[in-house]
């Protein structure tokens, strides 16, 4: 996939093999919640695309209430993320 537009004034970073570009208001923006991650990806049912992920996702011990940075209460999702 190419831009066709210009990337004057975008911020570059690669993941993968993948150069992607993002407004660097967006990236100060994510920057708190971790990397980012892109990759083009396969699944067993021949489906393809790209995956993007900000930062690794919910740790034990990180479970907060529904709207804060966690995965929510330990009562509402029987642990962490669910688990």
């Amino acid at each position: 996939m190419a831009l066709d537009e210009s990337t004057d004034g975008l911020k570059k970073f690669e993941s993968n093999g993948i150069t992607a570009y993002m407004d660097p208001r967006l990236a100060e923006f994510l920057a708190p919640h971790g990397d980012i991650k892109v990759d083009f990806v396969n699944n067993p049912m021949g489906q393809s695309g790209y995956s993007i992920k900000i930062g690794e996702g919910c740790k034990p011990g990180a479970c907060g209430s529904a709207g804060e940075s966690g995965c929510g209460t330990d009562e509402d999702k029987g642990g962490c993320c669910g688990s």
